[in-house]
């Protein structure tokens, strides 16, 4: 037998429930349906939810589903700002923030927590690589920029060695060579 589709599911547990007129109750136990039988990533926003049952002339109270917060506006909140930086102590703060997440989501088992993460650290990295390949930065602000690439990367790939991989890094000829002025910054943040 074929797996069913998420949109096979919504109108199945509309079925089998009974549903009538859909609101903000029967959007959150469709949405309970969905994440038990695909797992976190089977999530729909309640904007989706409410397009198939639409779709299927079926009665929805649009007022109570578009109130309704979307499952993942959590996930946002805790890491919007973090996938970019400007300077390395930003760059540093951000990292923190993100790993700090990490780890209490890894702890507790949230698998959409880890992912959310790994991707603003991922986006991050993107947003580092690119400035630091503009022609419109100066050179100065190219090289941070490609620090930051590879701090990201480093936490992306061993997060679990990052921060005493950072300060090797920090202690480093070359980087104290090259980002003298900002190494200082961040070492003062640091004591604070």
């Amino acid at each position: 037998m074929k797996p069913k589709t998420k949109r096979e599911m919504v109108l199945d547990i509309y079925d089998r429930e009974a549903m009538g007129e859909v609101t903000a109750r029967e959007i959150a136990l469709i949405q309970a349906g969905l994440i038990s039988a695909f797992g976190e990533g089977g999530a729909m926003s309640p904007a989706e939810i409410a397009r198939v049952l639409i779709d299927e002339d079926l009665p929805v109270r649009l007022d109570q589903v578009f109130r309704m917060p979307h499952p993942f506006d959590e996930y946002e909140v805790i890491f919007s700002g973090h996938a970019s930086s400007s300077t390395l102590s930003r760059a540093e703060q951000s990292l923190q923030a993100i790993d700090g997440h990490y780890r209490k989501f890894l702890a507790a088992g949230d698998r959409t927590g880890v992912r959310y993460a790994r991707q603003t650290a991922q986006r991050a990295r993107q947003n580092a690589l690119t400035l630091a390949q503009s022609p419109g930065r100066t050179p100065t602000e190219r090289s941070v920029q490609s620090e930051i690439a590879q701090w990201f990367s480093v936490w992306l790939q061993t997060p679990d060695l990052f921060h005493a991989w950072l300060e090797l890094r920090k202690r480093s000829p070359e980087f104290r060579s090259n980002f003298d002025g900002e190494k200082s910054g961040a070492q003062n943040k640091n004591k604070e």
